[in-house]
């Protein structure tokens, strides 16, 4: 079978992997914070790469670090309840340079919970990080180009709901969404890497 005759990939090239991953994080996110916003949609692709399964791909992340005992933390929202009176409800960081992630509404979740969060809500619409992440990533060219995006996300995507900015002027909600995940990611693997690094040399 075709599967027999595949090599099998070490964790050492995963971690080879993962490396590269983070130098196309940290070179994007430089771009993005330069002005180009689309590099938004790199980053996605990007973040796809480590965190997303699917049926013929296995993710970097998190079963790399699990393997070896170690889990990855973020900053993130307390649970929350929304209703559909809501107007709007965004679960990010507006208007810095940078995100603060010493902010004294975060509190530290693991992955599922940080990549599962609700961070945008508006009336009876939900988007999780790991939709609008994907949304970048599959439609709006981080990885593919799809000509069918779905009504409510559509209007998201043409900027019809802008925020005000003054570090980047006016940013749509799902290029910075991306770029505030792609940021803290980021942070992540500067911690995450050298440990693991230390763990599967050892093995």
């Amino acid at each position: 079978m075709l599967e027999d005759k595949m090599a099998q990939l070490t964790d050492k090239g995963y971690l080879d992997r993962l490396k590269e991953q983070r130098d196309f994080l940290r070179a994007d996110i430089e771009q993005y914070e330069r002005g180009q916003a689309h590099f938004a949609f790199k980053l996605a692709g990007t973040l796809r790469t480590i965190f997303h399964s699917t049926q013929v791909s296995t993710p970097i992340l998190p079963d790399l670090a699990e393997r070896y005992g170690l889990r990855m933390s973020f900053k993130g929202h307390r649970e929350r309840q929304f209703d559909d009176s809501l107007v709007l409800y965004v679960g990010f960081q507006v208007g810095n340079l940078k995100p603060d992630f010493g902010a004294p509404f975060l509190v530290t979740v693991d992955f599922d919970k940080y990549w599962n969060d609700i961070i945008y809500a508006e009336g009876k619409i939900r988007y999780t990080r790991n939709q609008l992440v994907l949304y970048a990533a599959n439609k709006l060219g981080g990885a593919h180009v799809d000509p069918k995006i779905p009504r409510d996300l559509l209007r998201i995507v043409k900027g019809n709901v802008i925020l005000a900015s003054q570090s980047h002027g006016e940013e749509i909600i799902l290029t910075r969404a991306v770029y505030e995940t792609a940021y803290q990611v980021l942070q992540v693997l500067d911690t995450l890497i050298p440990e693991l690094e230390k763990r599967i040399l050892a093995k």
